[in-house]
């Protein structure tokens, strides 16, 4: 990537310090402080004997959205359905723990800890879309104000902040343009409602303890058309995912999201939505680097067959 465009996107300086500062104002002992998975968030895990994760959530509007996935969180499980569980904090403070990272804002939340096994089940693609169909059918909504989904916002702020060529830039906001305009003209049939808003199997986690899966990362939780928590998994094809595991997925939700008129658009939107953490790794992550560029071309080039590195 190049351009003289100074990036605000990144991942601020010191991770493995903003998580220690975090522990200690939560009352966790941060002796032992380890990177699990650094993408759109970083992930630590935190202790020995009784280890919990550790979140990391930066730029814009992360504060509320981390306030936020908390409280729905909390509220869910208080309803049975099986969601990541937020610890409560040794200090007695309230999550987020905010850190002060100018000009970003940085929350640090803390969760209990899954220990996954070595090789992912062979269920989790019925799993998901099971979960899928329970969240969808809670009855309510949490108390709390919830944001209403919107396609490709956070895509639209980092790409302008962003180190991309004006070329690809350019061809990157008149995607969005376009997608947005056609989001706009769709009927949804699924109906409106809360959704996960980022769901796909790699947040479906195994609590071993309880024997059962349980849905994590609800970063981007809202409410908006049920299709939306459909579209990643139909996307998946991205990175090899066959169209029978597509069609188990389906049956196990009870609906075919690629029957209905508006798939190519929410797809697309999918697709473009996970250049959004490539964005932000590009100019500290060459692999990151090389991804995006790789993304943006086959986009570009409408090469619909071509596969995605996960990262």
């Amino acid at each position: 990537m190049s351009g003289s465009r100074r990036s605000a996107t990144g991942p601020p300086q010191g991770l493995d310090r903003i998580v220690i500062c975090a522990c200690r104002r939560a009352g966790i002992d941060p002796t032992s402080v380890r990177l699990l998975r650094h993408f759109a968030n970083a992930v630590y895990l935190v202790g020995h004997d009784r280890p919990v994760v550790a979140r990391v959530a930066y730029n814009a509007g992360v504060i509320q959205r981390s306030r936020t996935a908390v409280a729905v969180t909390r509220w869910l499980v208080s309803q049975g359905f099986p969601a990541t569980t937020p610890i409560d904090l040794p200090s007695g403070c309230s999550q987020p723990v905010v850190h002060s990272e100018a000009p970003r804002e940085v929350a640090v939340t803390f969760w209990s800890y899954y220990p996954q096994p070595p090789h992912s089940s062979s269920s989790k693609l019925e799993e998901l879309a099971r979960l899928a169909r329970a969240l969808h059918n809670v009855d309510g909504l949490p108390t709390i104000p919830l944001p209403t989904y919107e396609p490709l916002r956070s895509m639209r702020r980092d790409a302008v902040n962003s180190t991309l060529d004006e070329r690809s830039l350019s061809w990157l906001s008149q995607r969005i343009d376009q997608l947005c305009d056609e989001y706009a003209q769709l009927d949804f049939p699924l109906g409106v409602g809360l959704i996960h808003g980022d769901m796909y199997a790699g947040n479906l986690l195994l609590d071993k303890l309880n024997r059962r899966f349980v849905l994590g990362d609800w970063d981007s939780v809202c409410t908006g058309p049920r299709e939306v928590d459909l579209a990643p998994t139909f996307t998946a094809a991205r990175f090899g995912l066959d169209t029978v595991s597509l069609g188990r997925f389906a049956t196990g939700y009870g609906y075919d999201l690629r029957n209905w008129s508006g798939y190519s658009t929410l797809r697309s939107i999918r697709e473009l939505s996970t250049l959004t953490a490539l964005i932000r790794l590009a100019p500290v992550n060459t692999a990151s680097a090389s991804e995006l560029r790789y993304r943006i071309s086959t986009l570009q080039d409408k090469d619909h067959a071509a596969i995605w590195q996960a990262q």
